[in-house]
């Protein structure tokens, strides 16, 4: 549905709460649009859907975003004054069960329109590193690609110069998203900061980019808590009984034979879960 059509139905159905006096509609679609808008912004910038099975309210999910970015490049993608006005309406929607003043369902759909307005990136597109350097103007860091016929010993001699200049355009980004946010200045950013990543981390001094943009931030953060807290407990848990099993072989040993497969088990489980708490919640930040 197209936002003309869109804002021609919510205008009716604003003229048909006002005949009626009922808001409790307007309330919930207000919550709706906001909620369609939030999710679409997330999944654009490489996030995980808002779980709204798990009960993941709408100003977490924007926290969540907030939190992914300003950790990767020291920007939020949503003023702290939106998340504010979404929180302090949505616990009392929540409360109320949709029967909130006129003045909230106000403030939902001016925050609504103003997330409309937001310029997010699709950072799913792929881009290779030749195009990255056209399309951000960093042509200057032209030398690093593996097309270039410059000596490697030039190159690291430039790399400190390099260095310093990617850090000042993105000091002078994170100004200008701070003040607003802007499409192709956050995609500049991540392509900054991937080239200074690879700069620092490849002794050849080659910038090796794959995949989509996304690729190239850290998402760590998107990773349900609860659920590395579950994989935590089964460890402690099936840890626990193979220790207690242990303990009781040593005081009775007869039982040796029928409780040894089972500390195997056990264990590892343990092992085997422990490798995959480590792999997916405890990756290396780049």
């Amino acid at each position: 549905m197209s936002y003309q059509l869109l804002d021609a139905k919510l205008k009716n159905l604003i003229h048909i709460c006002k005949e009626t006096q009922n808001y409790k509609k307007l309330a919930v679609v207000s919550f709706i649009l906001t909620s369609n808008r939030v999710n679409e912004i997330g999944i654009n910038l490489g996030v995980r859907p808002r779980n709204r099975t798990s009960g993941e309210k709408i100003f977490e999910y924007m926290e969540l975003i907030n939190e992914i970015f300003e950790e990767n490049l020291k920007v939020p993608i949503y003023r702290g004054s939106y998340i504010e006005t979404v929180r302090e309406c949505e616990i009392l929607f929540l409360k109320s069960k949709g029967n909130i003043p006129q003045e909230h369902i106000k403030q939902m759909l001016s925050i609504y329109y103003e997330l409309r307005k937001l310029e997010v990136p699709n950072l799913h597109k792929s881009l290779d590193h030749e195009s990255i350097l056209l399309s951000s103007k960093l042509g200057a860091f032209s030398f690093l690609s593996p097309s270039s016929r410059r000596k490697e010993k030039n190159s690291d001699a430039l790399k400190p110069l390099i260095l310093q200049k990617i850090v000042e355009k993105e000091t002078n980004l994170r100004k200008n998203l701070q003040y607003e946010l802007d499409g192709p200045k956050l995609e500049t950013a991540i392509h900054l900061r991937s080239i200074k990543n690879s700069i620092t981390h490849d002794k050849k001094g080659k910038i090796t980019i794959h995949g989509a943009l996304k690729d190239n931030l850290n998402y760590q953060s998107s990773i349900e808590s609860i659920f590395g807290y579950f994989i935590l407990g089964l460890i402690v848990l099936l840890s626990s009984l193979g220790i207690i099993i242990l303990i009781e072989l040593s005081l009775i040993p007869m039982f040796s034979n029928d409780l040894s497969s089972w500390i195997l088990i056990f264990f590892g489980c343990a092992v085997l879960l422990t490798y995959f708490y480590i792999k997916q919640f405890r990756k290396v930040r780049s």
